[in-house]
């Protein structure tokens, strides 16, 4: 178990490695030159910015991703530390990062001993994470897709809960909450 464990997490991180080599030979995360020891951004549209990337931009980076044949890694996240990891090695290694956020993992952000009977707890805690995205993502210099994670039918008042924040946030802040949903 503690072997799985530790390939896991290798593998995981193997991701962010500027060396890596998975067979893919371009990535948002690997488009320096073995000689460059600076953090390389793949060539972004001038629409994405650090921060959450939302609206128009967000569609130009995925378009740019495709045009140049990278993929955004996309890591489930269950607290501020699996976020601010994910944006330090994006930060790091350069490239955009994908923030996705699951209804379990907004359960655990709002406190797993949390009554979740009507979603209550999944939905703070997400809504919780997202908003610590807004604060933080400027400061660690890379573009954010804020994305939910699956949703089955079952799971669709989370959402709707989701959905109705973002409409709040599009309110007073002009942007909203989230980049996209699944």
């Amino acid at each position: 178990m503690k072997l799985a464990i530790a390939a896991l997490l290798v593998g995981s991180a193997a991701a962010f490695a500027p060396t890596a080599s998975f067979g893919v030979h371009n990535s948002a995360l690997n488009m320096a030159t073995e000689a460059a020891t600076e953090k390389a951004f793949a060539k972004l549209p001038a629409t994405v910015k650090p921060g959450v990337v939302t609206g128009q931009a967000l569609v130009d980076l995925l378009d740019a991703a495709k045009e140049q044949g990278y993929a955004i890694p996309g890591v489930n996240i269950v607290g501020s530390n699996s976020i601010n990891a994910c944006m330090e090695a994006a930060a790091k290694y350069g490239g955009p990062i994908m923030v996705t956020f699951s209804k379990g993992g907004g359960q655990f952000i709002a406190g797993k001993s949390l009554n979740n009977d009507a979603d209550q707890a999944s939905i703070a805690g997400t809504i919780a994470g997202a908003r610590h995205v807004h604060e933080v993502a400027k400061l660690y210099g890379v573009p954010v897709v804020l994305h939910t994670d699956h949703c089955q039918k079952a799971w669709l008042p989370w959402i709707d809960g989701l959905l109705a924040a973002s409409e709040e946030h599009y309110a007073k802040e002009g942007v909203p909450l989230f980049s996209s949903h699944m």
